[in-house]
C-alpha cells in the first residue's frame, strides 16, 4: 500500500513537471521582449516624453508584476508550497492590484488615441509625459482603494494569530466575510465596465473620423484598429476572471486545466500588449530592431 501511494505520488510530480514548460517559455519570451521594449523607453528621449508610450511602459510593468505572482500562485497551487500569510496577502494584494490596473490604462490608452484623431491641434497639450505619469499615479491610486478597504475588512474579522499561519497561498484563503466578496466583486466588475464603455465610446468616435477621411491607411484606421485590440484586450481580461473550465476528477486533468487556464486566460491577454505596440508600432520596432542588431555584436 506504501509503494503504492509512493508510485502515484512520483507519477503526480512528473505529470506537474512536464506540464510546466510551456508556461515558463511563454514568460521567458515575454519578459524578454518587455525587456527589450522597456530598454527602447528608457533609452530614447522622445519615446519617453510620448504619452502613449509612458502609458504602455507602465502597463507593462503591470503586466509584468501580475505574471509573476500569477505563476508563483500556480505553482503554489500546484506543488502545495506553504508560506507565511503576510506574504501571501501581499502577493494576493498586488496580483489584484496590477489586475485592475490594467484596464485603466487601457482606457486611457484608448482615450489618447481619441484625442489623437478627434483632437489632433489639442492632442500635445494635453497628452504629455508628465501628464501621463500623473495619469498613470492616479491609476495605481485607485486600484488601491478596494484592497485598502479589503485590508479594513480582514483586520476586523480574524484573529490576531491568523496571520502567524503557513498556508497554501491563493486569494480563497483571505475570504473571510460577505462583505470583502462583495466590495472585490463590485470593485472588479465596476472597473472592467467603465474601461469597456470608455474604448466602445472611443472606437466609435474614431471610426467616425476614419469613415469619413474614407481611407483604410488612415491614422484614423490605424487608430480604431489598436482600440479593437485593446477591447480584446479587455474582453480576455472579463474570462480570466471564470473559474477553470470544468470539475475534473482525475489528477492528471486538474493538473492540465490550471496550466491552461493560466496561459489562456492569465498569459495571453498580457502578451496581447507587446504585439500591439511593441511589434505593430513603427518606431518601437525600428529601435527594437536597432538594440537587437547591436547586441549580436
Amino acid at each position: 500500500m506504501g509503494n503504492s501511494s509512493y508510485s502515484h505520488s512520483n507519477w503526480t510530480l512528473i505529470v506537474k513537471l512536464s506540464f510546466l514548460p510551456p508556461p515558463v517559455v511563454c514568460l521567458g519570451v515575454f519578459f524578454y521582449i518587455m525587456a527589450v521594449i522597456l530598454n527602447v523607453y528608457v533609452t530614447t528621449p522622445n519615446i519617453r516624453e510620448s504619452a502613449r508610450y509612458v502609458l504602455f511602459a507602465h502597463m507593462l510593468i503591470s503586466d509584468t508584476l501580475f505574471l509573476v505572482v500569477g505563476f508563483f500562485l500556480l505553482l503554489a497551487s500546484l506543488f502545495a508550497i506553504t508560506i507565511l500569510l503576510p506574504i501571501c496577502y501581499v502577493l494576493v494584494t498586488l496580483g489584484s492590484l496590477t489586475f485592475r490596473v490594467t484596464p485603466y490604462i487601457l482606457a486611457a490608452m484608448a482615450l489618447e488615441r481619441y484625442v489623437s484623431v478627434c483632437f489632433p491641434f489639442r492632442h500635445v497639450a494635453l497628452c504629455t509625459g508628465p501628464r501621463s505619469n500623473a495619469t498613470v499615479l492616479v491609476i495605481w491610486v485607485v486600484g488601491l482603494v478596494p484592497n485598502a478597504v479589503d485590508f479594513v475588512s480582514l483586520m476586523t474579522s480574524v484573529q490576531m494569530d491568523f496571520f502567524s499561519q503557513d498556508k497554501i497561498c491563493s486569494y480563497n484563503v483571505f475570504n473571510v466575510s460577505e462583505g470583502q466578496n462583495s466590495v472585490r466583486n463590485t470593485t472588479l466588475i465596476l472597473s472592467l465596465v467603465v474601461a469597456g464603455l470608455i474604448i466602445v465610446f472611443t472606437y466609435v468616435s474614431i471610426m467616425v473620423v476614419a469613415f469619413k477621411i474614407g481611407s483604410g491607411k488612415s491614422s484614423a484606421a490605424k487608430a480604431a484598429r489598436t482600440v479593437l485590440l485593446h477591447a480584446f484586450q479587455l474582453l480576455l481580461c472579463v474570462t480570466s476572471l471564470s473559474v477553470p473550465f470544468m470539475t475534473m476528477q482525475q489528477e492528471m486533468w486538474k493538473i492540465f486545466s490550471q496550466i491552461l487556464h493560466f496561459l489562456l486566460l492569465t498569459c495571453l491577454p498580457r502578451f496581447l500588449s507587446p504585439i500591439i505596440y511593441g511589434l505593430r508600432d513603427e518606431i518601437l520596432r525600428k529601435c527594437m530592431k536597432r538594440i537587437l542588431g547591436r547586441r549580436r555584436f
